[in-house]
Parts: C-alpha cells; structure tokens; sequence
C-alpha cells in the first residue's frame, strides 16, 4: 500500500489536541456528499505570478515587534514524528537536552501579531510575508450554532468565502474541510478514527481540548499522489448551503468536481494551499491558552543546492529567524488566518502552532477558552516553478507505510496516555 502519511490536528498522531490515538490518514469532519466551490473570483491579470519575500529571513519590522508573552513550548510530539517518519533526530533543535521520555520543551518568546501587522498595508500583505494575518469579521446577521455543522455551513461559510477570496485573488478553487469546536473543558467527541464512527456523527460540529504540543494539522507532501490527499479532504469537507428556499442546492451537480481539480493541479503544476481560519467562539477576549503560531524559517545550510522546507530543512528557532507570534485578546469579530501548506516553497507556510500558558494573573482569572476552526483548501491559477515546488514526485517521502504509521500512533498515544496516568496519581 502506498505510503500516505498525515499530521493531524494535534501533534502528528494525538488525536485532534488530544491524548487519544489515531491512525494516520484518518481525519475528523462530517461525512457526506460535497460539491466543490468553484471561485467566481477571478483575477484579471491571469499572467501575474506570486512573489513573496524570500522566507529564509524575517522582515526587518517582525524583528521590532514587541514581547507579549515568554512561556515553555514542548515540541516532544513533533520531534517524535519527524524522527519516525523522516530519520531527523531532534527537528527542533532545543536548547535543552531530551528528558528520558523523549520529551523536549524550552522557554519561548512571543511577539504581538497586532504590531506587526500595522505596519503592513493590507492584510493579504501580512500573510504573504508571516503566513499569517488577524482578520476583522463581524458577523452580521445571527451568529452561527457553532456545534451544528449545517448552521456553521448557512451562516458562517459565506463570510469566510468573502475572506478567502480577498486574501487570493487568483483562487481558482477551494473548500472547507474539518470544522472543529475546540475548548480547555472538552474532549475528543469520537474515540476511534474510524470512517463508521465519522459518517455516523449526526450533525454535530466534532470537539477537542486544546493542543498544547507543537504541531501542524496535515503533511501533505507525504502523500503519494494528489488524488489521496483529496480523498481525505473530500470525506471532511462542508459547503455553503443556501438559505433560501427558492435556490436548489444540487450537491451532484459535478459528481467528479474533486477528480477535476485534481488534474488541474497536476497538468498545470497549480499551487495549492492549506489554511487555517481560527476564532474565538467564547464570551470574552481570549486570555486563557492563546493560540500561538510560528512564522517558520529553515535552515537551508545542510548541505543543499536550493531552498527547502519541512521535512528537509530545520526550522531556525535562535536569533532573528522563526519567531512565534500571538494576537492578544482576539474577540468574537475577528479571524486568524494562517497556513498550513503551500506548494510554493518561497511562501512560509509550515506554520507550526500550539496553545501556550502565559500563567499570567488575567489568563488565571479568565474563563476557559472556547474556539472553532476550519481548514481551506485552495488552488490557485498559478504555475508554481520545478525549483520552488514543494509537490514534485522527487520530494521526500516518509519511511513508514501506511500501516506502520497507524501503529506508531496507537504506541505514541497509549505512552502518552501512560505519562498522564501516572502524573496524576
């Protein structure tokens, strides 16, 4: 069986931010029948190509942006996978030594987000240089029922459309794929990874603590082929339906839709994207377990001819190179954005995240945190370049198949599972 390989929403194998298992190539979502968006946003200047700032050095204003927070950051569960996965012992090069458990955490820096981005012109110019962007979105008719998918499909997709297609003007295509509500007082809503366990979900958005381990939510370049990465999405994603009664919805319309895309991507040698839209679905500003993003930058000194990114090159966590970052208070009308994937190698987009404790007396006083975050899936009409593109068929693969995976998973979550136990007793 082809190797297909997938980090998922906490890290790598800890099932959606919890310390419940589940095989790689699972994934979280509601399962049902989905017709792919096709943007009627096209950019008119179909020639022009995307030039981001070369992302091996932060820009010269993310280096000048004040401190907010300094916290621990364990990035134990990263390194774990990539050493299973890639043969990379201590991807996160820490400044200190592994605990016997494998566990490797140091003390962290965190810039204000807000700073930075006011020294921005726009916020798609934000999210080119950093990967990621704070977005103000007011939701103007009745807010959604977050833990019903269908209301989240009515009321909520149509703003995040508005907002995908202002931060990609040349998106070709795109679709959102697991929702999730997520919370200090909640856990897992399904204990198996199961596609039974996912298609009989009622219609319930799926919930999960917090993630406190470094992580990203999808390897997408451990893939195969692109068609396995879409079979994933394909299983997890929701659409917009229309409230009106008048407006028929025909979700077969394009029974190959996702087919379609995927020879798109593949003749024209598209750049696709992964994206995260996180808000905050609780009362109050958050002040407890902030959501904290790493504005990746590698190391591309290894002995490499030409630029790279995960899993080949390491990310600079000293000096003025990877910073992480968070926005203080993030309230009720606003969005963060940031990536997941890019194809385009040129576009920091590893943006690896985790919830942090700041132990601050307002964090200590603050009501638990409560949010709901989706993924997007966009291809965009751009031709990404042999050099830069992260999706060629000699990119790096994981050493694991398939099965192997699973069972480094179940293993990584039964140790953890373990260390929890007894840390309680």
């Amino acid at each position: 069986m082809p190797s297909i390989i997938v980090v998922y929403a906490l890290a790598f194998c800890l099932s959606m931010e919890s310390s419940n298992g589940f095989r790689l190539g699972e994934d979280f979502g509601v399962g049902a029948t989905f017709q792919f968006h096709r943007s009627m946003h096209r950019r008119r200047n179909m020639g022009a190509t995307f030039v981001p700032r070369a992302f091996h050095s932060l820009p010269g204003d993310a280096m000048l942006t004040p401190v907010v927070h300094t916290a621990t950051v364990d990035y134990s569960a990263a390194n774990e996978y990539v050493r299973a996965h890639y043969n990379k012992s201590q991807y996160f090069d820490t400044t200190t030594p592994e605990d016997s458990d494998g566990s490797s955490s140091v003390e962290h820096q965190f810039y204000d987000g807000r700073i930075l981005q006011s020294r921005y012109d726009t916020e798609r110019d934000m999210l080119n240089d950093n990967g990621l962007a704070i977005i103000t979105s007011p939701i103007s008719l009745e807010e959604p029922k977050w833990s019903e998918v269908e209301d989240v499909q009515r009321s909520y997709l149509p703003e995040l459309e508005r907002i995908l297609r202002k931060l990609f003007p040349s998106s070709q295509s795109y679709c959102f794929w697991n929702p999730m509500i997520r919370g200090e007082t909640l856990e897992i809503s399904r204990e198996d990874g199961s596609s039974e366990s996912r298609n009989s979900s009622s219609n319930k958005t799926p919930t999960a603590n917090i993630a406190s381990l470094v992580h990203i939510d999808t390897d997408v370049g451990a893939y195969e082929t692109i068609h396995d990465f879409l079979d994933i999405v394909e299983k997890n994603r929701i659409q917009h339906t229309p409230s009106s009664s008048g407006t028929k919805n025909n979700t077969h319309q394009q029974k190959n839709d996702i087919r379609d895309v995927a020879d798109y991507i593949i003749s024209g040698k598209k750049r696709f994207a992964i994206v995260n839209f996180w808000r905050n679905i609780g009362d109050a500003p958050v002040a407890s377990a902030p959501l904290a993003i790493l504005s990746t930058r590698y190391d591309n000194n290894e002995q490499q001819q030409s630029s790279s990114a995960f899993p080949d090159s390491r990310p600079l966590l000293e000096g003025s190179s990877s910073k992480w970052f968070v926005f203080p208070n993030a309230t009720r009308d606003e969005v963060i954005v940031f990536y997941q994937y890019d194809r385009n190698m040129m576009q920091p987009s590893d943006l690896w995240h985790c919830a942090i404790s700041t132990s601050h007396e307002k964090e200590l006083l603050s009501p638990p945190r409560r949010s709901f975050d989706i993924r997007a899936l966009v291809v965009l009409d751009e031709s990404v370049p042999p050099e830069l593109d992260r999706f060629s068929p000699n990119r790096t693969r994981p050493v694991l198949t398939f099965e192997e995976s699973g069972c480094f998973c179940d293993e990584q979550a039964a140790n953890r599972n373990k260390d929890e136990i007894g840390a309680q007793a």
